[in-house]
Order: structure tokens, then C-alpha cells, then sequence
């Protein structure tokens, strides 16, 4: 008799999630991140699609400190970059910026090894006399084919280890959202790589 009770229950709980996801992803968004944006080009016509960086995560951390965005072109539509980025801020005595040299990805097993071919771009704001902070960023890129994204985003498993200036930092980039309901990388970039392949066979035909 508690049946009917036990599946009301759990439709509410369903709803309060999906409800806390919404809302997270729409605060997301209003700070521009997970933000997928299309741009043409005047310099060689071509199409330029992007999704500014989400948060990675890994069972058990606290949270990951590189987010993961990505950038694709036209001009050469078998390959992607991964821009990993690193935001902080800067008060007196501690450092806010760190170095993003490459990333390994392993997808169900199989690892290959990525890096950057050029420097970590830093960069910082305006100086808040209130809070006497200055907000910091570092980011830097690699690329891949875009076959090995397409694989990434419908993989069962799929982890990265990206290499900093402490060290490196692993995620399971297969894991779509962080405890809370906040959305991962994976979220916004299947939603790119879906505007991706649509361009792609548009142009193909």
C-alpha cells in the first residue's frame, strides 16, 4: 500500500534535482561559462565555433581548479582545441597563476598524450580596492582531432590528467555534473560538438 507513496516521493525528488539543474545552468550561463558561440570569419570566411570553459570534476575532490572549454574552425574541421583555463585571484602573499602545459586522455583505456605548442597566456583585471584583490587567468591549449572529441563526449568512460605548473590535476570528464547539480565541461561540450557536426554536414553536402 506504500507503493503509490514510495513513487511520489521519488518523482519529487526527480523534480527538485531537475529544478536545481536548471537553475544552476542558467547562473552558468548568465556568467558566461558553458556559453556555445558561432562567429564568422572576415580574414578567410571561414566559421568559428566556441563554448567558454566549464568546471571538470573527480569523485572525491573537492572541486578541480582547470575548467575546459573548446574552439573549432572551418578552416580546418578535423581538428579541435581544448582550451584548459585556470581563473583565481590575487592578494598579497599568494600566487594566482599557474602554468597548462598538456593533457593525457584516457578514453575506456586507451591513453594518448597531448601538448601545448605554445606558452600559458596569463592575464589579469582591475584591481578591487575593496575587496584588495586582483582577478587573475591562465589559459592555454592543445589540439586533437575532432574524431577523439566525438569519442570523448559518447564515451563510458572517459579521464583526464592535465599537466600544470604544480604538478597535474586528473577528471572524469564523463561525469556530467558535480554533486549540487552544477553542470561539467561535458554539458556545454556536447552541446558544441551537436553544433560541430552540424556544420560539418552542412558543408559536406
Amino acid at each position: 500500500m506504500r507503493k503509490p507513496y514510495v513513487l511520489v516521493a521519488m518523482l519529487a525528488a526527480a523534480a527538485a534535482v531537475s529544478s536545481c539543474a536548471t537553475m544552476t545552468d542558467t547562473m552558468s550561463a548568465a556568467a558566461g561559462m558553458g556559453v556555445v558561440s558561432q562567429q564568422h570569419s572576415t580574414f578567410d570566411d571561414s566559421t568559428i565555433i566556441t563554448v567558454s570553459p566549464m568546471p571538470l570534476w573527480a569523485k572525491g575532490s573537492w572541486g578541480n581548479a582547470v575548467q575546459l572549454g573548446a574552439s573549432w574552425s572551418s578552416a580546418s574541421p578535423d581538428r579541435v582545441a581544448l582550451v584548459m583555463s585556470y581563473d583565481a585571484n590575487a592578494t598579497q602573499g599568494s600566487a594566482a597563476f599557474t602554468s597548462l602545459s598538456g593533457m593525457d586522455i584516457n578514453i575506456g583505456g586507451e591513453v594518448t598524450q597531448w601538448r601545448s605548442g605554445s606558452s600559458t597566456q596569463l592575464s589579469n583585471g582591475a584591481y578591487n580596492t575593496v575587496s584588495q584583490t586582483v582577478y587573475t587567468a591562465s589559459s592555454n591549449s592543445i589540439v586533437i582531432p575532432y574524431s577523439m572529441l566525438q569519442r570523448m563526449v559518447t564515451a563510458p568512460d572517459c579521464r583526464l590528467r592535465i599537466h600544470t605548473g604544480e604538478g597535474y590535476e586528473d577528471a572524469q570528464f564523463n561525469i556530467e555534473r558535480i554533486p549540487g547539480g552544477q553542470a561539467t565541461a561535458l554539458v556545454s561540450i556536447k552541446k558544441f560538438v551537436a553544433q560541430v557536426d552540424a556544420m560539418r554536414s552542412s558543408t559536406h553536402r
